[in-house]
Order: C-alpha cells, then structure tokens, then sequence
C-alpha cells in the first residue's frame, strides 16, 4: 500500500533517519496548534500527503501562504533536513481509526524515520498537585535504545527534560480494556494516542511522547509552551524564535475583541 505521495520534486529519501513530529488529536487540539507553531516559526514547507484523506472528516481552508491546506494528513520539512512534522487538521473518522493508524504506520515503516515524537494532550481534571508545577511530562518506550545518535540525544534530552509521567487515577478508575498493560500507560482525554503507541511499539518503531496536561478553551499559550520543550528537546531552543502563525488571527474570537478581550472573546474562552 503506497501510504506516502510527495509532492513536486520532493525525494521520500530525504525521510531516511529524520525526527517525525506527530500531533495525537486530543484535548484542546494542543498538539496540533504547536505543530502549525512549528512549521511557523521553522519555515517548514508541505513535501507530501500520507494517505488520500478519507480516514479523516473533510476539511480544506486557506494555509498562511495562500495554499490549500487540508483535514488530511499532511508532511512538512525541507530537502535535506532533518526534522519533519506531520499536521492533521480534523478528527479521524470512527469507522477509519484503524485505518487510520496503519496509514501512519505504514509511512513509518516503509521511510526508515529515525524517531518518531508523538505529541498528545491530557485532561487536567485527572492532574495531581503535584503535576501544577509539571504541566509537560513524557513517556518513553520501554525499548527506546536507537541507532542513530541523533535519535539517542533526542531520547535522552527528552528523559533529563520533563519527568515522567505520572498518572492520579486508581486501578478502578482506568477502563478494564485500558489495564492490560503497563505500556502505554491509561491516557484521558488522549484520542488515538494509545493506538498509536502500541502500533509503534509492536512495530520495534523508535518514539517518544511529549504530554501536555490542558482545559478546552484558548489553548494558544498552551501550544506556545509545548512548542518551547519541544525546542529544548531538540536542543535548537537557541536557533528558533516562536512566531505566531497568521492562521491563529481569530483563532479564538474576533481580533479586536467585542466583550473586553484582548483579541479574543473573554466570556467565550476565558
């Protein structure tokens, strides 16, 4: 099954041994925001499709630069570099989930990637005292040993970075279904996040979890946060200014703001 198309001279070769960002649609679209944070402020350009679109709600809109963006899953980088972010704009269909995750899995598995990061959002009504002071954390694979060294600075950034993850929630409260297994752990609120590493792990595929704990509402400080650890995962926090994509104006509510927001609607999104 052809899961990758590229677009215009783009060499799927270029994929071989390169850091893939993958945004988990959950809570608060968090991950997706500091995607289009990412590919923002790294002047990242789209290289490709994975898949056709159909295992996702239709959407299309108008990108930053004028372009046709899509609900579908879409890859951004450069030729030659080392570093690639996968966007997804709408939820995945109920009646495609699997074939949805054998889409992305397929992309893994037949362009070698390096390592894979998987950005997911949790549920702040399932966050200890604790856990306010360490609103990121992470959750490593128990066979997470590389064969890259990028791919093992990256792993080991992330572990001295942000603890791990530690879940408030008794063995009653996680679904039966959900307690087969220390790995991966019970994710609320996470969407596909636990197909997706249980795909990865039973496919010997190299990854890392970034999490994000988070309310629905104006999500955008949220996806600025994630997006600065992750920076520092990648040990470029130094190289990159975060800029605001042009996409977010009104993201939240009218620019100027009707009911006394600062650009956004303040009884709508707090």
């Amino acid at each position: 099954m052809t899961a990758f198309y590229p677009i215009g001279s783009f060499d799927p070769k270029s994929l071989r041994d390169s850091t893939v960002i993958l945004p988990a649609v959950s809570l608060g679209n968090v991950p997706q925001l500091t995607c289009d944070l990412l590919i923002t402020s790294l002047g990242l350009k789209r290289v490709g499709y994975i898949g056709v679109g159909d295992t996702v709600s239709p959407f299309s809109g108008k990108g930053d630069d004028g372009d046709i963006v899509t609900g579908g899953l879409e890859v951004y980088g450069n030729e030659g570099s080392e570093l690639f972010i996968i966007q997804q704009r709408s939820p995945t269909l109920k009646s495609k989930k699997e074939s949805h995750i054998e889409l992305i899995k397929q992309f893994i598995l037949s362009n070698p990637i390096g390592l894979v990061m998987v950005l997911t959002s949790l549920d702040a009504a399932n966050q200890d005292d604790a856990q306010l002071l360490t609103p990121h954390q992470r959750i490593l694979s128990p066979s997470s040993s590389t064969s890259t060294s990028t791919s093992n600075r990256i792993l080991q950034n992330l572990e001295n970075l942000l603890p791990s993850l530690q879940l408030g929630i008794t063995i009653s409260d996680i679904p039966q279904s959900s307690n087969k297994s220390t790995y991966p752990p019970f994710l609320p609120a996470a969407g596909l996040t636990r197909r997706l590493l249980s795909t990865f792990h039973e496919n010997d595929v190299i990854h890392g979890t970034i999490t994000a704990w988070c309310v629905e509402g104006d999500n955008s400080n949220d996806a600025i946060s994630l997006a600065q650890i992750i920076l520092n995962v990648l040990g470029i926090e130094n190289d990159v200014k975060l800029k605001t994509p042009a996409s977010w104006d009104g993201l939240f509510g009218t620019i100027n703001g009707w009911s006394g927001g600062a650009g956004q609607d303040s009884e709508l999104y707090g």
